[in-house]
């Protein structure tokens, strides 16, 4: 069969095989987009991979439909239908796992239909968008949600006119472009950095490729400048607002269980849920709901739940108790010295801890303090769902902590306990060090929640920096540095710059409570100096004399240095 995506004459309306075409021309038009989304961060840091995100799960989705069956691929509906589930199964990072609900909002709306014009391609567009604002708790504008919406309004607007699919999705272009133009006034560190939200510059490429397929044009020439070349900042500005698995709360009964009904009105039982009780992650649809909830009366809330369906999978855990007897555990037991243990892990249980990590050094930590598996992965190259899943899956133990040790991991792990029968929690460290400090205070004696609340509280103690390169010239924060000068960032803050590196590093330990702490552990990267960092490492044992001082090998990218402040 000839490939769509190379017809001269653009089909008038889409059926299964136009609609895959459709995509598979947003996925090269995103990917010859995808190394300016990449290199154009808010923070002027050698790691961008929102392009990459974006790009790895729409070829995902596509890779998915395209192994479909010959039915399946006929009609737009099966289509539509396919790419959801390869890219919620394919999302990496958090542009990704928006961009899956996104075509998930899609395909609901077209489920049933054969082929679609511009009247049910502007319905798609709002039934992503929909979805797209279901997928956080607190949906956050100036980000790529914004842009979808953009979208979907300018569409909904043109379609009450003409059913005219080239219109339709053109006026969807343009919505998205001046939504995207306005996400500086929407996020203060977009505007700051005079840049706008690279996760929805992403979209509207997307929405760029599917018109080019609609007006039969090329989308395998690379951009140089066009109308929506316009500077690309980094989804950490949306990731920083994700609703995280657990907070501070120690008290009542973590409840987790799952509903299966038919009709159940999905938005109003998670709002009313949340309502019930603290830390609350509910996912699903209107025939199943999976729950996770902190509350003083588990008996209400299932009680509550009864009403749209059964029950299953029902885990009642005192959370009260479980702190008291790990807080005994702990006050018995003797400080650890070093984050890296020396005695060999405890043999496998019923519980496992899964990590992520870029580097075969930071592995090898990760392992030795008694991670059962390490999953590779970290800026640049964040894992997808998929890959999570079935790291899961492969790890005997039915009781399983994850450790995404990455801000742009932690919605992605957080899709995993919905996909799964184990049970699976979150732990959402943010980097290395807070992984490393959550290991150490996992126990294999006590239960998954009191081991989640111990490992959670303890990557609050632990400040995280970073030494890199500056690849283009900014100011944000208060901090002008230069292409090529040395960076610090503490906690994914830029506050510091320079061309000295011990006088940055300095500068940064500073920042970041050197002088209160009691240790300081330095990971070195893969494209670091060793006689540089023994340097490092004596300057900060001069500077801060009452502090010590470890230096391990972690071979990650990108980074010279990661360091952690404890």
């Amino acid at each position: 069969m000839t490939d769509p995506r190379s017809n001269p004459v653009p089909p008038p309306v889409w059926d299964g095989p136009a609609l895959l075409g459709a995509v598979g021309a947003a996925t090269d038009w995103l990917g010859a987009n995808k190394d300016r989304v990449n290199a154009l961060n808010v923070f002027p840091v050698p790691d961008g991979d929102t392009g990459t995100n974006m790009v790895l799960t729409m070829r995902a989705a596509v890779d998915e439909t395209r192994a479909a069956d010959a039915a399946t691929r006929a009609t737009a509906g099966g289509v539509a239908a396919k790419i959801a589930y390869g890219a919620l199964m394919g999302a990496r990072g958090n542009s990704g796992v928006i961009l899956s609900q996104i075509f998930r909002g899609f395909a609901r709306a077209v489920v049933e239909r054969q082929e679609i014009d511009g009247r049910d391609l502007a319905a798609a567009l709002d039934g992503a968008r929909e979805m797209a604002y279901k997928a956080v708790m607190r949906p956050v504008e100036g980000t790529m949600l914004t842009v979808i919406r953009g979208a979907a309004e300018r569409a909904e607007a043109v379609a009450r006119r003409t059913p005219s699919l080239p219109t339709v999705l053109g006026e969807a272009v343009r919505g998205a472009r001046e939504a995207l133009a306005t996400t500086p006034d929407l996020l203060e560190i977009l505007r700051q950095a005079g840049v706008v939200d690279a996760g929805g510059q992403g979209v509207v490429h997307i929405l760029e490729g599917m018109q080019r397929f609609a007006r039969g044009e090329s989308v395998t020439v690379t951009v140089t400048g066009s109308e929506s070349d316009v500077a690309v900042g980094h989804d950490m500005a949306f990731l920083d607002r994700v609703e995280e698995l657990h907070g501070d709360d120690a008290f009542g009964y973590c409840t987790n269980f799952m509903v299966f009904g038919e009709g159940i009105p999905f938005d109003r039982v998670r709002a009313e849920l949340a309502e019930m009780g603290q830390s609350a992650v509910i996912v699903g649809d209107e025939t199943v709901l999976k729950v996770h909830i902190h509350v003083l009366n588990p008996g209400q809330v299932l009680d509550y739940a009864l009403g749209f369906g059964s029950l299953g999978q029902i885990k009642i855990d005192n959370m009260q108790s479980q702190t008291r007897a790990l807080t005994a555990q702990r006050q018995e037991s003797e400080p650890v010295a070093t984050p890296v243990a020396i005695e060999p892990p405890v043999a496998a249980t019923g519980q496992s801890v899964l990590a992520v990590a870029a580097g075969p050094g930071l592995a090898e930590v990760l392992r030795t303090m008694g991670a059962a598996g390490v999953v590779e992965g970290g800026q640049t190259m964040n894992p997808s769902i998929q890959q999570l899943r079935d790291a899961v899956e492969a790890t005997p133990a039915n009781e399983v902590i994850l450790l995404p040790n990455n801000p742009n991991i932690i919605l992605t792990a957080n899709q995993v306990p919905a996909l799964t029968s184990k049970q699976v929690r979150v732990v959402p460290s943010r980097s290395i060090p807070q992984g490393v400090a959550a290991l150490a205070a996992h126990n294999a004696g006590a239960g998954l929640d009191a081991n989640v609340a111990a490992m959670t509280e303890a990557i609050a103690g632990v400040r995280t920096v970073e030494l890199t390169t500056a690849v283009r010239d900014a100011r944000i924060n208060g901090v002008t540095v230069a292409a090529g000068q040395v960076i610090g960032l503490v906690d994914d803050r830029l506050v510091a710059g320079g061309d000295d590196e011990a006088t940055v590093c300095r500068e940064t330990l500073a920042e970041a409570g050197a002088d209160a702490a009691e240790l300081v552990t330095v990971f070195v990267g893969g494209d670091a100096n060793p006689a540089h960092a023994e340097t490092l490492r004596q300057a900060i044992a001069a500077a801060f004399p009452a502090v010590e001082v470890e230096v391990y090998d972690g071979g990650q990218p990108h980074y010279r240095y990661i360091i952690a402040v404890e």
